[in-house]
């Protein structure tokens, strides 16, 4: 359940079409950049959304608990060893997430 005025607060942000493009935009970059910090560590990109990037690493239990080591959370599956799920850190959590990786 959603309650009602964060239904209301969802419709405001929806009809605020500068808002929205701006937020794709931010979205699509941050994505760049975490698909860049955590490629560069040896990670696959699989795929992903703006929200959330799916990638294949070497030991995706290791990734998710050194993640986790520093407050990351992350998502690894039960049907892989290597698929790891990252979203993307709020504006101020960069810092936290390059330290981890």
């Amino acid at each position: 359940a959603v309650s009602g005025p964060a239904l209301e607060i969802g419709a405001r942000a929806l009809q605020d079409h500068g808002w929205a493009t701006a937020t794709r935009a931010r979205l699509t970059q941050d994505a760049a950049r975490l698909d860049e910090l955590v490629l560069a560590k040896g990670a696959s990109l699989v795929g992903g959304t703006p929200l959330f990037r799916l990638y294949e690493v070497d030991d995706a239990a290791a990734w998710h608990d050194r993640l986790a080591r520093a407050h990351i959370l992350s998502r690894i599956f039960p049907y892989s060893k290597t698929y790891l799920r990252l979203g993307l850190p709020p504006a101020d959590g960069w810092d936290r997430i390059e330290a981890a990786l």
